[in-house]
């Protein structure tokens, strides 16, 4: 196994060393209103590791303690980071979900979690007390009228009852949501040392220092958000700069605004920044922002574009999965970016192998599914929660994550993605990859955005479906014809449905089963 990079440190201790070493510098700086930049707030590492004393004690009222868990539904703002820190330096346990999401979501959340505190904004206030009075073990409500308010003077905690005691390594830090887009989702549970892990394997790989300033506009609930964002942030004393929500006409003009360097996304919202910065006419500005750690790929005309009006930003492709807590493969630095690999394994992955179905290891060139070793609690998650029976499926002998991706690996040694074992289409003997099959369809001009599916056929076993949405001088005709001219014959979707837009996750990949 690997060298252990958090040597039994916490977030919440990496909290407390960076007030001390550079207390009066920027740890938050807020843009309160995503499109007025005099709406600027900042908070200092002095000011974080005293909001979030003060919340300890006062959460630890409400028994927020012995790793009791509590659900969170709140938007990026400094409250939501005070939070996110001071519930488990408690000891407690944080599930966050999207404030946006509907009663749904917050109902699956309690019932799965039988959460002993439920934070929400005053927009989900009615529906979250509805659903406090029904339950049988009666969880606290406490509603938040204004997440921009300083954490002191959150109403409805309990009264401070002294300094509580403090988490270990070792106790469940976060429940972070994964498998949501194409089955039924399950809870990710996240020691606090997967999160220092996860931070430092982040900082050291990607050559990231304490003058950069982490971009999130990411959803708080999502991984990229916790892990990738706010987390390297206390390994190397770095600062945050958060915006309410993502917005993609304002994407480089917020990064300006708050001096951000550094950000974290996945395609599809980088693709709508990019076409509503091409609709524009006008070149965008993204001020200091000096590189992208991006998931999934761009067609080749995004990229073309992209390359065109912001050649100063280095674009870093990386994988991972919040089951494997952090980054495992991606690019450097030092290495161009070739648009079509994923890179190299991170340093501090202890190994991966490229599986094939009969369990032997495929050759370079050959697709496989990934696999990763490592520690669970340390390198990989500790398991799904509650569900003893898929943690055994997904963690093979307690040390292999099969992530379920396929993949080849070049002679180089650079990994590239060949999309999900679940999003195989194998139509009449042939196996298409949805993911391959998506980037050629996005360059055809005739269509703003596309997801490919699958249906079942009983002469073809599954056949392709296209879903499109239109762009100008759109038909059904055309873009088939299309396919044909510049895909070949098995280019070809043998079905198509449009649509007007697509559901989309908080990071903004398509749920497909909502199609």
């Amino acid at each position: 196994m690997g060298f252990d990079l958090t040597s039994d440190r916490t977030l919440p201790c990496l909290l407390d060393h960076w007030a001390t070493v550079r207390g009066s510098e920027d740890a938050l700086v807020h843009l309160m209103d995503g499109g007025r930049p005099e709406t600027m707030a900042h908070v200092t590492w002095a000011r974080l590791a005293e909001d979030v004393g003060r919340l300890r004690a006062r959460l630890a009222g409400l028994g927020v303690t012995d790793q009791r868990i509590v659900v969170m539904a709140l938007p990026n703002a400094p409250l939501t980071i005070a939070l996110w820190l001071a519930i488990p330096a408690n000891g407690a346990i944080l599930h966050a979900i999207d404030p946006d999401a509907g009663r749904l979501t917050l109902e699956r959340a309690l019932a799965t979690t039988q959460a002993a505190v439920v934070i929400v904004p005053e927009s989900v206030a009615r529906v979250a007390a509805e659903l406090v009075a029904t339950a049988a073990w009666r969880p606290r409500l406490v509603v938040v009228a204004d997440a921009d308010l300083p954490a002191t003077d959150l109403p409805g905690l309990g009264p401070a009852t002294g300094t509580p005691s403090s988490a270990t390594p070792d106790m469940v830090y976060g429940l972070l949501p994964t498998s949501g887009t194409s089955g039924a989702p399950k809870l990710v549970q996240l020691t606090h040392r997967n999160y220092v892990m996860s931070a430092e394997r982040l900082v050291r790989n990607g050559g990231f220092v304490p003058d950069d300033r982490y971009y999130l506009c990411s959803p708080f609930f999502h991984t990229n958000a916790q892990l990738y964002l706010c987390a390297p942030a206390f390994a190397n004393g770095a600062s945050i700069a958060m915006v309410p929500r993502f917005s993609a006409s304002r994407y480089f003009d917020a990064a300006r605004w708050t001096g951000a360097t550094v950000s974290s996304m996945v395609a599809p919202p980088l693709r709508m920044a990019l076409h509503k910065a091409l609709e524009t006419g006008v070149r965008p500005d993204p001020g200091a922002l000096r590189a992208i750690v991006y998931g999934m790929q761009l067609s080749a005309a995004d990229w073309e574009a992209w390359d065109r009006l912001l050649p100063q930003i280095s674009m870093r492709q990386i994988y991972g999965q919040t089951e494997s807590v952090s980054g495992v493969l991606g690019g450097v630095a030092w290495e161009p970016d070739d648009r079509r690999t994923i890179g190299r394994p991170y340093l501090g992955v202890d190994e991966v192998r490229l599986v094939r179905d009969d369990g032997s290891d495929a050759s370079d060139g050959e697709p496989g599914e990934l696999w990763v070793r490592g520690k669970p609690g340390s390198t990989l998650m500790l398991g799904y929660r509650n569900a003893p029976e898929a943690t055994a499926r997904t963690l093979v002998d307690g040390m292999w994550l099969r992530t379920g991706d396929v993949m080849i690996r070049h002679p180089t040694g650079r990994f590239e993605f060949r999309g999900r074992a679940m999003h195989i289409i194998r139509r009449g003997g042939e196996n298409l990859s949805t993911y391959v099959f998506e980037l050629d369809l996005q360059r055809c001009p005739l269509v703003s955005d596309v997801s490919v599916t699958a249906e079942e056929d009983a002469v073809l076993d599954a056949v392709v479906v296209a879903h499109v949405v239109p762009a100008d001088g759109y038909s059904e005709a055309g873009f088939l014809a299309w396919c044909r001219e510049n895909l070949g014959k098995r280019g070809v979707p043998d079905r198509v449905k449009e649509h007007r837009s697509f559901p989309r996750t908080g990071s903004g990949r398509v749920v497909q089963h909502e199609l």
